[in-house]
């Protein structure tokens, strides 16, 4: 339990950050209630045909049950309290994982979110005590789900003979997939331009995606979502930030001298290797695989350095993350020491989940060289990433 100085500085935060982006919170409305029972229902007409009319009824009373404890719940103006709900229903996964690895899982960390401008989860010291704030910046969520949508919307599948899904991440089968649906790379390039143009994923074209594509995305960006979370217990794990200032990034980002830049690149390397081993024990207490858990780390990267490269170009018309860097290492090189930490404990199902990453690096990568030309062209024309991302 989290204590009362500790929310105290959360909410701190939040009206200086909040203020200083001259952002206000909305306050949860008719509208809202209305919006969450609509998608109730397009949940279940999703669903339909995929289960029983009796699973379908059942799906529907607990999805309404958990809107009116959503409502019934009481957080912070600035938080979204179905947000947190998700965040916390993840740390129980990830710290059932930790202690069933044997590893000494701390006390849960004040868990919240803030437009932090760096496209990723952040974890810091409470000034004054030895309490962990883990902060997810405010839109990362969404951005997760509909990086993984508009992946699995340029995925081919074939059915198995067991009646499921078999989705196939080989470079020419979705390549000719594109050719035949060019709308599908539009839709991951609106996506990347809304998020970093507005904040807002979600501003961005909404489309409507068949249910077998949507599960694999719902999966895909839950395990993306518990690396991120897993790689903030790696950090309080291996004692990160015992020395750390806290929040001293608040207000700007801070310069670092080279010695400091080597130390921080460092420990962001074991808390990913820390990161995978939760997440992906956490996915397979929920009945995943192995593959999708790896893929989801690998996808968290694959999507950093988009937005990286994406942020250089709208910024400065060409691709130069240097430019934007931050006290994180490059998301690439990230990427191949996980997966070649990975590697070390070879079996099918590791060979099988870094071929995947590969595969799928291929991918966005096609998609990448879709977008790239319209950032350029839109950089011309005037259109900037908002001034708070910092790459």
């Amino acid at each position: 339990m989290a204590s009362q100085q500790a929310r105290q500085f959360l909410d701190h935060m939040h009206e200086t950050v909040w203020q200083g982006m001259g952002l206000m919170p909305r306050p949860r409305s008719a509208e809202d209630d209305a919006e969450a029972a609509r998608l109730i229902e397009e949940l279940l007409r999703m669903r339909t045909g995929l289960v029983s009319p009796e699973q379908i009824e059942k799906l529907r009373a607990g999805l309404h049950a958990n809107e009116k404890q959503l409502r019934a719940m009481t957080v912070s103006k600035y938080e979204n309290a179905r947000t947190l709900q998700s965040l916390h229903k993840m740390a129980d996964s990830v710290e059932r994982a930790g202690r069933a690895l044997g590893f000494p899982v701390p006390q849960r960390p004040l868990l919240g979110t803030l437009p932090t401008g760096r496209v990723n989860v952040m974890t810091m010291l409470v000034p004054g005590t030895g309490e962990h704030l883990v902060l997810f910046e405010s839109e990362f969520s969404g951005f997760a789900y509909l990086s993984a949508k508009a992946l699995a919307e340029v995925t081919p599948f074939r059915r198995t003979p067991e009646g499921g899904a078999a989705f196939e991440l080989e470079p020419g089968k979705v390549r000719e997939r594109l050719a035949r649906h060019p709308e599908s790379a539009r839709r991951f390039g609106e996506l990347v331009r809304a998020y970093l143009e507005t904040g807002v994923p979600f501003n961005a074209p909404q489309y409507l995606q068949d249910p077998v594509r949507n599960t694999w995305a719902e999966m895909l960006c839950h395990s993306m979502r518990l690396f991120a979370l897993g790689h903030e217990y790696g950090h309080i794990l291996k004692g990160h930030l015992g020395q750390q200032r806290p929040a001293a990034w608040l207000g700007g980002s801070e310069s670092a001298d080279p010695e400091e830049l080597a130390w921080s690149n460092q420990e962001e390397i074991e808390a990913d290797a820390q990161g995978v081993s939760l997440s992906v024990a956490a996915g397979q207490s929920e009945g995943h695989d192995l593959p999708i858990g790896f893929l989801g780390a690998d996808f968290y990267f694959t999507m950093t350095h988009v937005l990286e490269r994406a942020i250089s170009v709208l910024r400065h018309g060409h691709e130069n993350v240097s430019a934007d860097a931050s006290t994180h290492p490059p998301s690439v090189l990230r990427r191949m020491i996980l997966r070649h930490v990975v590697s070390r404990h070879r079996t099918p199902q590791v060979d099988a989940a870094i071929g995947l990453g590969e595969n799928m690096e291929q991918v966005v990568e096609m998609l990448w060289r879709d977008l790239r030309p319209r950032l350029v062209d839109a950089h011309r024309a005037g259109v900037r990433p908002l001034q708070r991302w910092q790459g």
